[in-house]
């Protein structure tokens, strides 16, 4: 998994604070809190993606339960749309609005482990005094951006430790297993908006978005990942021309491309059992081509 240092998002976070935000970190923090049908309009519209996070949030919930930790679910504005907390929390949440419903964008509450989340699109870690206001430096927030279908930022994934928890010792450990569970939220996401595509996989991890490429019958890229587009330099206009993905990868000479290629026949036979030929016809490549790039691979190796 990749993660920027901490430092350079922390000060880009504090210098919007400053300038562009206007915040003064003294003085105490108003945020907005839904009403009851308000809450129940924003989930409705993102019930996709609360319900392809629920076993990811339970799966976090088990590990960090014990820690002191609540596990939340915030939306690309920054709304809270589920948690996941011990019972004897509730109290201590509502009063710090970690809550369903309350608003966490950066322009309003500062440096924070949501927002600053949502505004930079990468993982990050906010320890108490790295916050910008004075009134969330008992808190801890680890947040990674949500990656949906079609490369858009969706949200956050964000494990916050309630004041008194201890979380220095482990905070990398958590931010992995953070990233991992939205690599496979993603990835849920992905499979469920092209169920019967075949899904090829580009090569490693970007942050906490999976490389992942949806083909047509015909081996055309119907469909790309926020980390496909990334390393594939791919934008909507692209993908809407439908390319062969191999062609794409035959004509770019970069160790890079190179090796997506590698990985791209690997997820095919993966995908296939094996087959050379049902791999070839979902590549939309022939049997013969397949086999010279296995053997230039192989040789390669």
């Amino acid at each position: 998994m990749v993660l920027l240092p901490n430092d350079i998002l922390l000060s880009e976070s504090w210098s919007r604070c400053s300038t562009v935000y206007g915040l003064n970190p003294s003085v105490e923090w108003e945020t907005t809190v839904l009403s009851a049908p308000e809450i129940r309009y924003l989930c409705d519209r993102h019930r996709p993606l609360i319900q392809a996070a629920a076993p990811e949030m339970d799966r976090l919930h088990t590990l960090v339960r014990g820690l002191g930790f609540v596990v939340l679910l915030a939306d690309a504005n920054g709304y809270i749309l589920a948690r996941r907390i011990q019972p004897e929390a509730y109290d201590r949440c509502r009063r710090w609005r970690l809550q369903i419903g309350a608003l966490w964008d950066e322009a309003t509450a500062g440096t924070n482990g949501i927002g600053t989340c949502l505004s930079e699109g990468k993982p990050i870690i906010i320890t108490q005094e790295q916050h910008w206001r004075f009134c969330f430096r008992p808190l801890t927030g680890l947040g990674v951006p949500l990656f949906g279908a079609q490369g858009q930022l969706s949200g956050v994934l964000d494990l916050s430790a309630l004041p008194g928890t201890t979380s220095e010792p482990f905070a990398l450990l958590l931010m992995d297993a953070l990233q991992t569970a939205a690599c496979r939220l993603e990835n849920q996401l992905f499979r469920n908006y092209f169920p019967k595509e075949t899904i090829i996989t580009l090569g490693p991890p970007l942050y906490s978005s999976m490389p992942l490429a949806a083909l047509d019958a015909d081996g055309r890229v119907i469909g790309a990942t926020y980390a496909a587009r990334q390393q594939m330099n791919w934008h909507d206009h692209q993908i809407s021309k439908q390319p062969v993905l191999m062609t794409l990868l035959d004509v770019q000479e970069k160790p890079c491309f190179r090796k997506a290629e590698e990985h791209v026949i690997r997820s095919a036979l993966a995908a296939n059992n094996r087959n050379v030929s049902a791999a070839a016809r979902s590549l939309g490549i022939s049997r013969s081509t397949l086999h010279r790039k296995i053997k230039i691979l192989g040789r390669e190796r």
